[in-house]
């Protein structure tokens, strides 16, 4: 199974239920003045962080390996697209589609960890424009132990996926050298996502390394959920705590 196969029939639930990007994180990346030239967004989903690049004026190209994630993110984004803003493409991170520099901003956001550093720098060099940077960002709930965090970690933990890291779904800093050799600059920042039943539900569903919702061990995923939003919720919602994260660096 291809990386972008694990995430077959799970697009609507992505779009549902995953965090977007915190306004802080879009206002700093309005500041670095990055989002005037050509941006690429790549492994872009459904289109949640693409939002925050459209909302700072960039152009960009959106491009995403899986068809169903693809589909979601065209129809959901169909004006920046008839306004010619948005472009949205299929692709790899190793197979941009993209003309020789052509790109002053690559961006990938909860997507790196499935990439191939080697050729995917390779590439990376292909597309950018001189002195063109390149910026990974990941949302992580994992490691704060606020709000509604305890409780589905507990819940989740025995439905992962065998062999599955604690930063399943990250780049640890000390491998992110080998996708941006030149050096790169963190930042962080912090939001809070309330969550539905249903809602909590997609969240679950959307993640690779837990049961999909077509699965037949997501109806017990589900009650455990349940069990713990019941005890939790106020007002009808829990809140997850994430931490995003977001490295810009140079391949150079």
């Amino acid at each position: 199974m291809s990386h972008a196969d694990r995430f077959d029939g799970r697009a609507a639930a992505y779009a549902q239920g995953r965090p977007g990007y915190p306004a802080a994180l879009g206002a700093w990346l309005r500041g670095t003045g990055l989002l005037r030239r050509p941006v690429a967004d790549l492994g872009a989903g459904t289109g949640l962080f693409t939002r925050v690049l459209l909302a700072g004026g960039a152009t960009v190209t959106a491009i995403e390996p899986n068809a169903g994630m693809r589909a979601v993110l065209q129809t959901s984004l169909e004006d920046a697209v008839t306004e010619g803003r948005l472009r949205v493409q299929a692709g790899t991170s190793e197979a941009m589609g993209l003309p020789d520099a052509s790109a002053a901003l690559i961006t990938a956001a909860q997507a790196a960890h499935w990439f191939d550093p080697v050729p995917t720098v390779q590439e990376w060099q292909r597309v950018l424009r001189p002195g063109g940077q390149v910026l990974l960002v990941w949302n992580d709930w994992r490691g704060l132990e606020e709000g509604f965090n305890p409780a589905y970690g507990a819940v989740v933990r025995p439905f992962l996926a065998a062999g599955t890291p604690d930063t399943a779904n990250r780049v640890p800093e000390d491998r992110l050298p080998a996708l941006l050799p030149g050096g790169f600059d963190t930042q962080m920042f912090e939001q809070a996502h309330a969550l539905t039943r249903e809602r909590l539900h997609a969240l679950a569903g959307s993640v690779n390394y837990l049961p999909a919702p077509d699965s037949p061990d997501f109806p017990a995923l589900t009650a455990a959920l349940d069990t713990a939003f019941d005890a939790h919720a106020q007002a009808g919602e829990v809140t997850l705590i994430y931490r995003t994260y977001a490295y810009l660096g140079r391949l150079d």
